[in-house]
């Protein structure tokens, strides 16, 4: 199993649950309104910085996991400038 760290856009937060919903992973953990810092620049929620993010975690299986990766590159590749998205992919080594 993986656990998959996204963190997007908080205006394309229902494209990326609607993603995960479609590949049947109905269990995830979202994190709005997130601020931050990356290579699309600040994201503060402010006047001068503008723009918030979501963080959204799952843990998905290991034959779901090439698939999901893969749409999201997609996702990430549509995305306007300014805009960024990352994913991360980590794994699990127990879950209770």
């Amino acid at each position: 199993m993986n656990l998959l760290m996204i963190i997007c856009p908080e205006e394309r937060r229902h494209q990326i649950t609607a993603l995960l919903e479609k590949r049947g992973i109905h269990s995830f953990t979202e994190f709005p309104q997130v601020m931050g810092s990356g290579i699309s620049g600040k994201h503060l929620g402010s006047h001068v910085w503008p723009g918030k993010s979501t963080l959204v975690f799952t843990v998905v299986p290991d034959e779901v996991k090439a698939e999901l990766v893969a749409e999201l590159k997609n996702c990430q590749t549509n995305l306007f400038p300014g805009e960024g998205m990352k994913a991360f992919v980590l794994p699990v080594e127990e879950e209770f």
